[in-house]
């Protein structure tokens, strides 16, 4: 399927065999004691930092270079619909700057203070940062709604009403965590059947950050809980590297010398290069990574296998986010995942302030984000918190293969799983 669009990190699939009806939930975007007591016409003027009253100012962060350049275009275009119609009356949605954090830590602080105590900001949207400064977001009251590379979207064990930082599809790196989502069931299913094994190989790799290697540890486990024999899960990749080779070369032994039935990439941007040095090396079996689905990335990712975290098969909403993004930059063809995340993460952050209904401060739209249960109907979620603080509640996506290099095709359509594994502890220690 030509130009579907798909978003871009840790994998979370769904497994069909288990598939459930997801609960009956509040409106979108509200819980339902925010859809009880308030109405959208609530609205006070106070104001508050980044808030005069009648405009909320937010800007972005993420890796720029390595590819969420752009990304500003869909959280522009969910605030030019909700200004335009004003879609909660009396207020306004001001998009400051989209900054490149380097992937560097110091840098992503320093910019972040720069929008706090300068632009006087407030929040963060989207955050497409794995090395967002979360502790000084949350010192600093801001709100901050992207993709959860970040462990400070995450809850250590219990679900918590007092983290700042909100995924549209939940905490994706959580730090010793009880459990994991069911998140590689359609994969099973489908390198299952492509290597005719009860239990084929996998093999999982992230970055050499704290996040990085969490996610390895943790994601060993839903994998092998979906049917994986897991034989090697670390966050060993540098965050700039000039050679994969030697990675490469220790992956395609791991399988008791052999090379394993398929590898996943829990990295963004760089699981292209690392497909690329797969293919030179002779690498034959699955590659999956979150980062496909888009027709720009057809060719670098020809031969691979990904996942959508939304329904890419037409449907209203659907029409709606393209209708949006045209609306804002004619022309816009095709969508890249990282335009539709922030696309989400505007809608989620445009839901939460309606929540309140008045008295906007971030403290009031942190809680809002807190209880919300959120999703696009037809098109993404639902997504509930604060229970996907700790893992997604539930785990939503439809899985895509891209076999040909000329089209992503979906091998399982989108649908939600409320399936949980335990961790193992064989892969935390």
């Amino acid at each position: 399927m030509a130009g579907v669009l798909v978003l871009a990190v840790v994998a979370v699939a769904c497994s069909s065999s288990k598939k459930a009806a997801p609960p009956t939930t509040a409106a979108p975007g509200t819980t339902a004691a925010a859809a009880a007591t308030t109405t959208t016409s609530e609205v006070v003027v106070k104001s508050s930092r980044g808030f005069d009253g009648t405009t909320i100012k937010v800007a972005g962060i993420g890796a720029l270079s390595t590819g969420f350049a752009g990304a500003e275009l869909g959280t522009e275009a969910r605030f030019k619909r909700a200004n335009d119609t004003n879609e909660v009356p009396g207020i306004k949605f001001q998009f400051v700057e989209m900054v490149d954090d380097k992937q560097d830590p110091a840098t992503a602080l320093s910019e972040v203070r720069r929008f706090v105590t300068q632009d006087q900001i407030f929040a963060i949207v989207p955050d497409f940062s794995d090395v967002n400064p979360g502790s000084y977001l949350v010192q600093q009251h801001v709100p901050f709604v992207g993709f959860a590379f970040d462990n400070a979207y995450c809850s250590p064990s219990t679900p918590s009403t007092s983290i700042w930082g909100f995924g549209f599809n939940g905490c994706l790196v959580p730090t010793n965590p009880p459990k994991m989502p069911d998140s590689y069931g359609e994969l099973f299913k489908f390198v299952s059947n492509k290597t005719g094994k009860a239990h084929p190989s996998a093999l999982l790799f992230s970055a050499d950050v704290e996040s990085g290697k969490e996610s390895t540890k943790t994601q060993a486990s839903a994998a092998e809980g979906a049917g994986f024999n897991v034989v090697y899960a670390k966050g060993e990749v540098p965050v700039v590297v000039s050679d994969y080779t030697p990675y490469v070369q220790r992956w395609l032994s791991s399988d008791s010398g052999k090379a394993p039935d398929t590898i996943i990439c829990l990295l963004s941007a760089q699981c292209i290069p690392v497909w690329q040095a797969l293919k030179a090396a002779g690498y034959s079996g699955t590659y999956y990574t979150t980062i496909g689905g888009s027709a720009v990335l057809l060719k670098a990712l020809s031969g691979t296998v990904s996942t959508a975290f939304y329904n890419t098969n037409p449907n209203p909403a659907f029409t709606q986010l393209a209708n949006d993004l045209n609306a804002f930059k004619p022309g816009t063809e095709p969508v890249s995942y990282s335009n539709v995340i922030a696309y989400y993460a505007a809608d989620m952050f445009i839901q939460a302030v309606k929540a309140v209904g008045r008295d906007i401060t971030p403290e009031a739209v942190q809680q809002a984000l807190a209880h919300i249960t959120w999703q696009i109907p037809g098109l993404v979620g639902p997504i509930k918190y604060p229970d996907s603080t700790v893992v997604p509640t539930p785990a939503c996506n439809e899985l895509l293969d891209n076999s040909n290099g000329t089209a992503w095709t979906v091998v399982e359509p989108y649908a939600c799983s409320y399936t949980t594994y335990p961790i193992d502890p064989k892969f935390t220690g």
